[in-house]
């Protein structure tokens, strides 16, 4: 039997009209390698539907209605050079982006040209920590370190590099606004400028992201109902030696919720949230517990997202028994970020005299508005209430029947939770991640109270 890089060097030296049935064959070859070596990567890929397709990239996901399909491009694969095992790296790289949700959490920010290769840097390098044999140039955490010029936590979730590098890009672009002529980057010799404009792995060398944009979002349960059903049917191949040799992320995602778990909207939430909010800080207060006789060296404590505000849309056809349980499940998921966390109530307008600190305790809730809905009003008034703070996060609780187009200013995480199904959304495209919770067991309950 051929070897894996013998295939891979025949490959390059076929004419195109033959590339396709020896990619196809590669393929099975990779998937039956690691059914016997690496079975919980082989469970997943001999779960993906796959096409053969002209791409810049040699391979990367796509999203269908229901489903993700792995895309391969024979003529991309042909021109990379790669050796066996750094092929099975990137398949490995293509089913962790899978496991760990980044194509539906990422699709919306991918559409932006700003925060596209940003997302792209940090899906890549919370992958790659976890993986061997990578091609050359790969991103991973040190590659950030060297980009931000500044410490980097390894492994840790793709929401932490990608708020810390929305962090680099701002200062940059204010940086080279004040002072053109910045002092190069003691690592890589450039200018901030000349960073930003690099700041994007060069097309053909590994996955491709584009297909991640190209579902729509009312689809993105289904997907997700998909994926779990995935790692579920894998979950249950597998011995308990061959999950043990997982890292303990992909284990965790393994892990099927239990039944009688609240609707997986606050998981959706946490997810979104990431892991670990904002990475690692430097704290002269705290010993090094590597080196505790050193006085002079820093400890570290977790650097949290500092501001969150919610907006709750008072437009009429909420109740406050519904308004009161959503907060306090909030409150409940936000108590492991210590932030400024301030509750907004709006109609067509923000009204700020009526807003309250969130805590551990709701007030009384009296309603302010009552009017229509107008989701501009939140986005118009975010630069007075946020501005100039680092880790914001906006959330806006809605029926989600408002106006059709907004438009964001301000370069911060926003997720809608709407108590009606996405499908009935007015926003399209919406800024941000949207998360439905009309299947919430408990606020259907209220509802049906109400009725």
């Amino acid at each position: 039997m051929l070897s894996l890089s013998t295939r891979l060097s025949r490959l390059t030296t076929l004419p195109a009209d033959q590339q396709a049935p020896a990619t196809r064959e590669l393929l099975q070859a990779s998937v039956m390698y690691l059914l016997q070596h690496d079975p919980f990567y082989g469970r997943v890929l001999s779960q993906l539907a796959t096409t053969l397709q002209a791409r810049p990239t040699p391979l990367g996901l796509r999203a269908r209605p229901t489903d993700w399909q792995l895309v391969v491009s024979p003529g991309a694969l042909a021109q990379t050079a790669w050796t066996g095992a750094q092929w099975l790296a990137m398949l490995r790289h293509v089913v962790l982006h899978l496991v760990w949700d980044h194509p539906d959490r990422y699709a919306a920010a991918l559409r932006s040209p700003q925060q596209a290769p940003l997302v792209r840097w940090a899906t890549d390098a919370a992958v790659n920590d976890y993986l061997d044999d990578l091609p050359a140039g790969a991103v991973t955490s040190r590659t950030l370190h060297t980009l931000l010029d500044q410490p980097v936590a390894a492994k840790q979730d793709s929401a932490v590099y990608w708020q810390l590098l929305r962090q680099w890009q701002a200062q940059q672009a204010d940086g080279a606004a004040t002072t053109p002529h910045a002092v190069p980057n003691q690592h890589t010799g450039k200018r901030p400028t000349e960073q930003l404009a690099t700041a994007t792995p060069l097309p053909g060398q590994r996955d491709g992201h584009r297909g991640w944009t190209t579902g729509q979002r009312q689809d993105q349960a289904a997907r997700d109902q998909w994926r779990q059903q995935v790692l579920t049917t894998t979950a249950e191949t597998l011995s308990a030696k061959q999950r043990g040799t997982l890292p303990g992320k992909v284990q965790a995602a393994l892990t099927p919720t239990p039944p009688t778990h609240p609707l997986n909207w606050q998981g959706l939430l946490q997810r979104q949230l990431g892991q670990v909010p904002a990475g690692r800080q430097p704290a002269y207060g705290r010993f090094n517990r590597r080196q505790p006789q050193r006085m002079e060296l820093p400890g570290q404590t977790v650097q949290t997202w500092q501001t969150i505000r919610i907006f709750v849309d008072e437009s009429g056809s909420m109740g406050n028994q519904e308004i009161a349980y959503l907060l306090g499940q909030l409150t409940r998921l936000l108590a492991i970020y210590p932030a400024s966390i301030r509750v907004y109530p709006f109609d067509t307008v923000v009204h700020e005299r009526q807003s309250f600190t969130l805590t551990g305790r709701l007030p009384d809730l009296q309603r302010v508005g009552g009017g229509g809905t107008r989701f501009q009003a939140v986005f118009d008034a975010l630069p007075r209430l946020m501005a100039g703070q680092p880790g914001q996060l906006a959330i806006l609780l809605t029926d989600g029947y408002g106006e059709e187009r907004v438009t964001c200013p301000l370069a911060l995480d926003v997720i809608w939770l709407l108590t009606s199904p996405v499908a009935q959304f007015s926003v399209q495209p919406a800024p941000g991640r949207v998360i439905s919770l009309a299947e919430d067991p408990q606020l259907q309950v209220i509802r049906g109270n109400l009725t």
